[in-house]
């Protein structure tokens, strides 16, 4: 009977044991500038489009002169990075030189990027040191790339930039689903989003989305097109506004807005972050 009594207990302690395991890890999000984050998650650190910078802009917030310095010589809060990122490689979302001053202070880091980025790496003296950590996601437009790092499964999909029908029409541009302790986190980049069709084949309404970067909106009375996808088709539980306007904030207090999801977030300063 003893025995017995024992044996329930430890099926009970192992069951909760794994119903603890199954609880999301704690999220913390900082804000860089325009559309770069840090995210932790489950003991893992993702950087992403957030090695830009030494310029002024009026059009979209530039990380200063200190934070740039603590990104690219790997201090914290950007110390022991897993994962750089980056969506594409306009001057606004990534720099070569920075992104490999990164690398070489952080030798733990893998960059996660389309071919377009990594080419511009080539011509860096230090590239040979840094080569065998760069990650090339080859998903062309309409297909996916997947790949795991430090435990991180990376899901890069292949979307046109905006306005890709003129200018950026010859931009390689990924959105990127990262999952990571238990959480799916989306970020579009500077994504169109003008397709139902495609992020329905991408299999978006399958998982539960966690957090969703997205690029800003004005809150109106009607959806926009984008806004109505996010909510029917992507239906994050959270969204981050990127790509602000530092001289217009969006109209309509998007940050109280539920329409689209049940928290939207406005960024206001850079380093601020939101979680534990």
């Amino acid at each position: 009977m003893r025995l017995i009594r024992v044996a329930l207990l430890l099926v009970i302690f192992l069951g909760a044991a794994c119903g603890r395991s199954d609880q999301p890890a704690p999220l913390t999000v900082t804000y860089v500038a325009n559309t770069g984050f840090l995210i932790e998650c489950g003991g893992k650190k993702i950087l992403i489009d957030a090695l830009f910078g030494g310029f002024e802009a009026d059009w979209y917030h530039v990380p200063p002169g200190g934070i740039v310095d603590l990104m690219t010589a790997a201090r914290p809060p950007f110390d022991n990075v897993d994962i750089i990122a980056v969506t594409h490689a306009h001057t606004d979302h990534f720099n070569a030189r920075m992104v490999t001053d990164h690398l070489v202070n952080n030798r733990r880091g893998i960059l996660v990027c389309p071919a377009q980025a990594a080419q511009a790496l080539e011509t860096d003296p230090r590239y040979h040191d840094v080569k065998d950590r760069i990650r090339i996601m080859a998903a062309r437009r309409d297909s996916t790339a997947e790949l795991t790092v430090a435990g991180v499964e990376i899901k890069a999909l292949g979307t046109p930039h905006e306005h890709s029908a003129d200018s950026h029409r010859d931009v390689e541009h990924l959105e990127y689903l990262f999952t990571v302790g238990g959480r799916v986190i989306y970020h579009t980049g500077d994504g169109e989003m003008n397709d139902v069709r495609r992020y329905q084949a991408y299999g978006f309404g399958e998982k539960p989305i966690d957090l969703a970067f997205v690029c800003w909106w004005d809150a109106g009375d009607r959806l926009t097109f984008r806004q109505q996808l996010i909510h029917d088709i992507i239906r994050p539980e959270r969204v981050i506004l990127m790509h602000m306007l530092p001289n217009r904030p969006p109209i309509g207090n998007p940050e109280r807005q539920q329409t689209v999801a049940k928290e939207v977030i406005l960024p206001q300063l850079c380093l601020q972050s939101w979680g534990p």
